[in-house]
């Protein structure tokens, strides 16, 4: 289970000076990316990039939504960080699967920090030809309304590279920084980057409904109503990312001349969210194209006519459920191996007490990952669509609609996981200067 962090040692982490100066860092970091999503990208025209957004299918409800909210309102400015962090998550991703199906590539891994490094270097050429891929798609398919006047007298191929240079460079930028956040700062650095965007667009939207609710009074009761249900998901998430599966390790006896090894007792952790948000943002994307697709053929009105129908329908919960539900099981099964993990205990003699290593091991193991899988397969296909259910839940109670203040099951996935970590390492550095007299 995670480790909290008491009010005392809170208050003791500015006077411990490695873990200050990190933090003083981790600020710095983030700042500096806040910053880039305001630098415009030349050529391209602010003015006309934000009406492509509020144009039906490429806004909110569109692929470019979801991408903006990966990149912190940086696609809707479209500034030098565009792109954001999104081809590494790509390039991440399908590492991840390809490492799994491809033996090559898990031999490398399995070859210790040289090969984890090899991995990662990979990882990121991949994510340089995503970078270079979503950045061509992306201005070459809006080219005609968001180049700038003042690039009309060039050449018409000048324009849209430099912008696409520029966003690529952006995403290596962002690389780098989410490496140095890792290293100098607390916590996972790209996933740092991802929380500051999404969290850093919270008081505009929540300063925007109060704004309104000035002029509307019975919006008061619908903002309060929907912060509660906020907390009660929240809480839901936090418990449901802490929870454990545990099972026990024994390790036998052997015994080497006068010296006898081994015999201690371990478990092997099994988490209930172990897939984490990737379910989510396979069915969330996979949901996007269609609408994205029908934005740039505004001739099919009845095909655009259709899927606004079937969006506003309960069908369309069940589908995206349903999605978020096969895909946990999916990756899952991808990243979590019993067959290797299995193996691996009999290889060093390591035993589940009352199972037989080998396959009666190993099946064990893939009925209890089975098990925990649905729950968490449950958990995260309801988190997905639990926040349009409490927007028309409170549209239902109090007759107001809540538009701009909303955090959909992806951003309250990311935040709470972040979150949790950070303060999981945070703790674990308060740990380590707390008994640095032992290593001494």
């Amino acid at each position: 289970m995670g480790a909290d962090i008491s009010p005392l040692n809170i208050a003791q982490v500015w006077n411990v000076p490695d873990i200050k100066r990190r933090l003083k860092f981790l600020i710095f970091a983030l700042l500096i990316f806040v910053i880039g999503t305001h630098i415009p990208t030349p050529g391209i025209s602010t003015d006309l990039i934000a009406n492509f957004f509020g144009q039906a299918g490429a806004g909110g409800g569109g692929l470019f939504g979801l991408l903006d909210l990966f990149t912190g309102g940086a696609l809707r400015k479209f500034s030098v960080l565009a792109l954001g962090v999104m081809p590494y998550i790509n390039a991440s991703i399908l590492m991840q699967i390809l490492v799994a199906i491809e033996p090559r590539l898990k031999e490398i891994q399995q070859e210790g920090e040289e090969g984890r490094k090899l991995i990662s270097k990979y990882t990121r050429y991949l994510a340089i030809f995503f970078g270079f891929l979503q950045g061509f798609g992306l201005i070459f398919s809006i080219q005609g309304g968001v180049l700038s006047p003042d690039y009309m007298g060039m050449m018409s191929f000048i324009a849209p590279l430099t912008a696409l240079l520029v966003v690529v460079a952006g995403t290596c930028f962002l690389m780098w920084l989410g490496d140095e956040i890792t290293q100098k700062g607390i916590g996972n650095g790209i996933s740092l980057i991802i929380f500051i965007g999404i969290v850093a667009r919270v008081p505009w939207q929540l300063a925007t409904e109060i704004m309104q609710a000035q002029f509307d009074q019975t919006r008061w009761s619908a903002i309060l109503l929907f912060m509660v249900f906020l907390v009660i998901i929240v809480a839901g998430i936090v418990w449901i990312q802490l929870s454990v599966r545990k099972i026990p390790i024994q390790y036998a006896r052997r015994q080497v001349g006068r010296k006898i090894y081994g015999g201690q007792s371990t478990f092997l952790p099994v988490k209930v969210a172990m897939a984490g948000v990737i379910p989510i943002i396979f069915a969330v994307s996979l949901l996007m194209i269609p609408p994205t697709i029908l934005g740039f053929l505004p001739q099919w009105a009845e095909g655009n006519a259709l899927w606004a129908r079937f969006n506003n329908s309960i069908w369309y919960l069940v589908f995206e459920w349903a999605l978020v539900f096969m895909f946990t099981f999916i990756y899952t099964a991808i990243t979590f191996n019993t067959k290797e993990i299995s193996d691996n205990l009999k290889k060093h003699g390591g035993f589940i007490p009352g199972i037989r290593p080998g396959k009666h091991t190993f099946d064990f193991l893939d009925k209890v990952l089975h098990r925990v899988t649905f729950f968490g397969g449950v958990f995260l296909a309801t988190v997905a669509v639990l926040p349009i259910i409490v927007n028309w839940l409170v549209f239902e109670v109090t007759q107001v609609q809540i538009q701009t203040f909303y955090i959909g099951g992806t951003s309250l996935l990311i935040v709470v996981g972040v979150a949790l970590d950070t303060v999981q390492q945070l703790h674990a550095h308060m740990v380590m200067r707390h008994y640095s007299g032992f290593t001494k």
